[in-house]
Order: structure tokens, then sequence, then C-alpha cells
């Protein structure tokens, strides 16, 4: 039980490093668009969700490579590690 709970933390950790790129991104740019249309006093939603989407593209686009590397590493191990999880 300690050994899958281990794995269940670990595939929790991997999804928060994994997510934490994408999600800094979009949320360093919905930031700085708030400020820019409170400044400017527009205040269109559709604004912020094109940089936003832009910014999140871009992120996926340069970690892409290390997160897919990351999610295989992840998950050739565990399915290593089957047999011992079943028993």
């Amino acid at each position: 039980m300690d050994q899958a709970f281990a794995r269940m933390l670990a595939a929790l950790e991997l999804a928060v490093r994994l997510s934490l790129p994408v999600l800094g991104a979009a949320f360093a740019i919905a930031l700085v668009m708030a400020i820019v249309q409170a400044w400017s006093r527009v205040g269109e939603p559709a604004l912020s969700a094109i940089p936003r989407a832009l910014a999140t593209l871009f992120v996926l686009g340069g970690t892409g490579v290390w997160m897919g590397r990351e999610l295989l590493v992840y998950a050739s191990g565990l399915f290593r590690a089957l047999p011992e999880l079943v028993r």
C-alpha cells in the first residue's frame, strides 16, 4: 500500500510540475492584460483571451518535448512496477 501511495503522490507531483509553466504564463499574461485594461478602461474580455491563448501555445511549444519526456519516464516506470503493485 505504501508503494501505491508513493506512486499516487508522484503522479500528483508530476501533474503539478507539468502544468506550472502553462498556468504561470497564462496567469502572467492575464495579470498584465488586466492592468492594461484597467489603465485604459477598456472592459472587453476578448482582448485578454487572445494573448493568453497565444502565450499558452508558445509555452506548450517550448516545453512540450520536456513534458512528453517526463510523462514517458513516469509511465514506463509505472508499467515496470505494475507487477509489484498488483501483489
